[in-house]
């Protein structure tokens, strides 16, 4: 199959590597099969090779990066609340700690209250909820044909291409959750106001945290469809 693709959107190096992200996206649109691993495990061996010393780990792998096998880390600890004074700040990019947190918590902490029947909306991004979650990710071009109700929005650095009308074309089902994340406390305001979600979504101050990483953590926002 040939999908034509055009660059939509800001490349996020801190993020994404070698991606096309609009070629997948267009990939899963003409109904092909993709698939994507959550998981990798790999295994370093150093070998020496013609009397030359062995080459040190360090200057392989950065003695800064957090390594999950070695390190357990509570769910609880991946995360804080903004404003928290004493916290375990972790080397480690925030983009990591919030997938672990999304990866290893969503089922409890963010949708464990919301029925399994009803999926969790991700638009124009992906993220891996855990294994019990039920999730339904797309793009913007697709919400016309989302006739059903969804138990949860995840919404991605606010899906900068979404409208107030588009937003209001999604079904929730009563005490659906949200999950607003944004690169600041200001952009999450500015979002909760651009959107107008508090006429239909619930927000509580104690709601909100950020990804416990000591340089640009993450901020986020938990709400509620009332």
């Amino acid at each position: 199959a040939v999908v034509s693709t055009q660059s939509t959107g800001e490349f996020n190096r801190e993020r994404y590597m070698n991606q096309g992200l609009e070629f997948y996206r267009l990939l899963n649109y003409a109904g092909l099969t993709t698939c994507r691993f959550n998981l990798f495990k790999t295994q370093l061996r150093f070998l020496k090779s013609g009397g030359e010393t062995t080459i040190s780990p360090d200057k392989v792998l950065p003695v800064s990066v957090y390594n999950p096998s070695t390190q357990a880390i509570a769910v609880s600890k991946l995360i804080t609340m903004p404003d928290k004074a004493e916290t375990l700040a972790l080397p480690v990019p925030s983009h990591y700690l919030l997938e672990c947190f999304l990866h290893q918590g969503a089922s409890e902490v963010l949708f464990g209250s919301v029925p399994k029947s009803y999926p969790i909306l991700q638009l124009d991004c992906y993220f891996s909820l855990g294994e019990s979650v039920n999730t339904v990710s797309t793009s913007l071009q697709n919400l016309p044909n989302l006739n059903k109700e969804f138990g949860g929005l995840i919404l991605y650095f606010s899906a900068q291409r979404l409208r107030t009308l588009q937003l209001r074309t999604l079904k929730f089902v009563a005490g659906a959750k949200l999950c607003l994340i944004a690169r600041d406390r200001e952009e999450l305001r500015e979002e909760i106001l651009r959107l107008d979600l508090e006429e239909n979504w619930r927000f509580r101050f104690r709601d909100e945290f950020k990804t416990a990483s000591k340089d640009k953590p993450i901020y986020f926002l938990t709400g509620t469809y009332v």
